[in-house]
Formats: C-alpha cells, structure tokens, sequence
C-alpha cells in the first residue's frame, strides 16, 4: 500500500524553469571571482615591477650632483703695492755688478744708502753671471717682500728666489741698468691703487720664472767696478 507525501512534489517542468537561474548565478559567481583573482596578480606584478625600477631609478634628490663642487666666488678688489711692503730702513741689500761699468755697484749703493737702505756687501757678481736686463734682485723667502720694494727703486728688475735663509738681498746691477727710479716716482708707484683678483675661486697667478741660483757669497774688500 502506497503511503501519500506530506506534500506537493515539484513537477519536472519546475526543475527545468531553476536549472538556468541556478546556472546564471553560478556563471556570475565564477566571473566575479576570476576578476578579482585577475586583478589581484595584476597588482602584485605591477608591484613588482615598480620595486625593480625603484632600484635602478636615478636619484632625484640631488645626491647624483652632490659631488660636482659649486663655483667659488672671486672678485676684484683694489690693492695699494705698499701696503705691507717694509721700509728702506728694515731692507739690508748687498750691491753687485754685473757689467763692465767701472764703479757701478759703488755709486748705485750711495744712492740706495741716501734713499735709507742699508748696505751690506759692494762688489762684483759674485755668480760673476751676464746679466742683460736691468737687474736681478735675489732673495730667499724671508726677504721676499724686501725685494719687492727694491723692484719699486730698479723698475724692470726680476725677482729671483735663491733659497737664501736671512732676510737680505742683493741688488745685481744688470746691462740694461741706468739709475735708481726718482723718489716722486717711487711713492706714486707705490701709492697707486690697482685691480686683483681675490677670492678661493680666482686662478693662482703665475710667478715670475727665474732660473734659481746659489746664494751668493760675501766679499770682504769693495770692489773697485
């Protein structure tokens, strides 16, 4: 004997009307979730890529050019030659002749001494060089600054460093050498304000060139030249 349901069963035709519901939604359920796994993997790539690039990028924030040093200033000031320079009476300068000019050293030295310098030795070239500008005027560092005053009184005279420890110098009288500057033209010369360049980015000026030379000796007696 056949036992009745407790209810209405659902007839096939019903079955068949959800199946293609239930298949949408799963369709839609399944794109949803490959689209967020497609997006996912895109991101992470992307992330990646940017972390390699981000290795290799060239700095931005001036690091690259932080070794590049920046231009230093230099400028032009106005310098008086004097200043700094001693005087005739701080200077002691031997006097040597280097031409065939009898009495040369003997008279230019009595000018000098009129003019406040101190004499020290009179006497030929003792290096006995041929000198056919107007003058060397040798020193050593310490009495540099001397011979640049006496350049003022020989004008054309060359400044040669011969290494020399004290401070004196030694005026060469030279072929070209006629006689000591006249005083009013000295402290003009002295006195005139002139252009130069200062500052760390200005260019180191270039010294005289001057073949060096050994000190000079000292003679006891005057030389008759």
């Amino acid at each position: 004997m056949s036992v009745p349901s407790g209810g209405p069963r659902p007839s096939a035709r019903h079955r068949r009307k959800q199946s293609p519901v239930i298949a949408v939604v799963l369709v839609a359920i399944g794109m949803v979730i490959l689209f967020g796994a497609g997006y996912g993997l895109s991101r992470i790539i992307q992330g990646s890529g940017s972390s390699d690039a981000g290795g290799t990028s060239t700095p931005t924030d001036g690091s690259a050019t932080s070794a590049v040093p920046e231009p230093q200033p230099c400028v032009t000031v106005t310098v008086t030659p004097g200043a700094g320079l001693p005087s005739p009476a701080q200077v002691t300068s031997n006097v040597y002749n280097a031409t065939d000019r009898a009495g040369l050293a003997a008279s230019t030295a009595e000018e000098l001494q009129v003019r406040g310098f101190l004499i020290g030795v009179i006497d030929n070239d003792p290096l006995a060089k041929t000198i056919t500008t107007v003058a060397e005027i040798r020193h050593g560092p310490s009495g540099e600054q001397a011979a640049r005053l006496m350049s003022f009184y020989i004008p054309g005279a060359e400044l040669v460093d011969d290494g020399r420890k004290d401070a004196t110098i030694d005026t060469v009288l030279g072929a070209a050498y006629t006689s000591i500057a006249p005083q009013s033209e000295v402290d003009t010369a002295l006195a005139a304000p002139s252009p130069s360049p200062s500052g760390p980015g200005c260019s180191p000026s270039a010294a005289p060139s001057s073949d060096s030379v050994a000190p000079s000796g000292e003679s006891a007696s005057p030389a008759a030249s």
